[in-house]
């Protein structure tokens, strides 16, 4: 009576131990791959990023990432400026359109909410995210580029 017990439960941990194995090595759709990495190196050469008013300085270098949720990959500079917020925006939305970023339809025509352009076949957002801090970092923002899987651009 034992010997079947025993061989049934060989079977019931080999089976799992194969199922555990064959879920590791699968690639889920959502997680971000290789090719991921490679988008957000070129979305990294975007001359948007570049771009910024004379009185604004770059705060460090370029953050890049994928997040598994969407494989959304984010391309992200921060600036230091000492101009007002609205004068950043303004030459943010003409840097935009200047180098081929499309507004919203619903568009209202000042500032930078989101804009988008594809990017070796994907869509990918554009925007400008002014820093809400208080103290001496208030004058902070940061330039975005970034594309979800799903294939919107995202903001």
């Amino acid at each position: 009576m034992m010997r079947p017990a025993v061989a049934l439960l060989i079977v019931c941990v080999g089976g799992g131990v194969a199922s555990l194995a064959l879920v590791a090595s699968m690639q889920f759709p959502d997680a971000c791959t290789d090719a991921d990495d490679r988008f957000a190196a070129s979305l990294a050469t975007l001359s948007i990023l570049d771009a910024h008013p004379v009185t604004a300085t770059p705060r460090g270098g370029r953050d890049s990432g994928c997040y598994s949720d969407g494989r959304l990959v984010n391309v992200m500079q921060s600036y230091r400026s000492s101009s007002p917020v609205a004068d950043v925006l303004s030459f943010y939305r003409e840097a935009a359109i200047a180098d081929g970023w499309k507004p919203p339809p619903e568009d209202d025509g000042e500032g930078v909410r989101c804009f988008v352009k594809s990017v070796d076949g994907r869509n990918v957002g554009f925007s400008v995210r002014v820093r809400e801090e208080s103290g001496e970092d208030n004058d902070v923002y940061d330039v975005d580029v970034a594309s979800s899987l799903l294939g919107d651009g995202w903001c």
